[in-house]
């Protein structure tokens, strides 16, 4: 079993899978807003908890929202193509907005 802070794994327990419900606890220092899951290696994990720190809102990796921002470049260089020229404006606006909202939270980023 391990506990994943946004996204990514902070402690492992090995659990036996012989059938009888089984205790288990971590304990796992949250320092900033953040998001928690458990997870079941190789098989499922549980749904988010959200916890917020001194009212912070959750945000995700410096790394996380670049990625994000390069995935809008490119969806839009895919499909601008295909949008008839009666939405094609109104179509650009949405995507400067997606992206504006990204940069927004970059600049809300720690790490």
């Amino acid at each position: 079993m391990e506990v994943v802070v946004n996204g990514l794994p902070v402690a492992t327990q090995l659990l036996a899978a012989d059938d009888p419900l089984r205790d288990l606890s971590f304990d796992v220092p949250i320092e900033r807003s953040s998001w928690i899951a458990v997870r079941v290696l190789g098989s499922s994990h549980t749904n988010p908890t959200f916890v917020l720190v001194g009212g912070k809102p959750i945000r995700a990796s410096r790394r996380s929202l670049e990625w994000c921002l390069k995935s809008i470049d490119q969806c839009w260089s895919q499909k601008q193509r295909f949008i008839s020229p009666g939405k094609l404006a109104e179509a650009r606006q949405a995507y400067d907005d997606a992206r504006a909202a990204y940069r927004r939270r970059l600049a809300e980023c720690e790490l």
